[in-house]
């Protein structure tokens, strides 16, 4: 499934960010959502979803950079979304078919995934509200936006 929604989650330099940091992190570790948090400030905004309101670049900083790295709210979703059911569905995430260099094993828990499946269902409800969708094209914008429909149909099968 990853290697279908390539483009969507890792094929921007955001996404690319993001790969990279989830690569570098699962090096020596199983990938959780606690390992993220670990790494980025995600946590404020799924704990506090109402910051999202303030702006459309929410950037998400990565806590393990040495220099200021951030990835925008919504590229981060995608990414992860695309990574967690992929993740659920096999257990392993082969990233070499998402532009990576490795396969990564996750573990994720229904609970904790929830808040991003949520976040996910937001983004696709309020494009006009996210910086991503302001960069589009209009064909670039449906091609993500039926992307993220299919993310959201195989996510409601893992969180129901």
């Amino acid at each position: 499934m990853i290697e279908k929604w390539k483009d969507t989650a890792f094929g921007s330099d955001f996404g690319g960010d993001f790969l990279e940091l989830v690569e570098q992190i699962s090096k020596d570790d199983i990938l959780t959502l606690d390992l993220i948090y670990k790494n980025t400030d995600l946590k404020k905004y799924i704990d506090t979803p109402s910051l999202l309101e303030d702006r459309t670049d929410n950037n998400v900083m990565f806590t393990n950079s040495k220099y200021e790295q951030y990835i925008h709210f919504e590229d981060l979703i995608i990414g992860l979304s695309a990574i967690i059911i992929e993740g659920k569905s096999n257990g392993l995430v082969d990233l070499t078919k998402a532009y990576g260099t490795t396969t990564i094993q996750t573990e994720f828990k229904i609970e904790e995934v929830k808040p991003i499946y949520t976040a996910l269902q937001t983004i696709y409800n309020n494009p006009n509200t996210y910086v991503l969708f302001e960069m589009c094209l209009d064909e670039e914008r449906k091609e993500t936006l039926k992307d993220i429909m299919e993310m959201l149909t195989a996510f409601e099968k893992i969180v129901k």
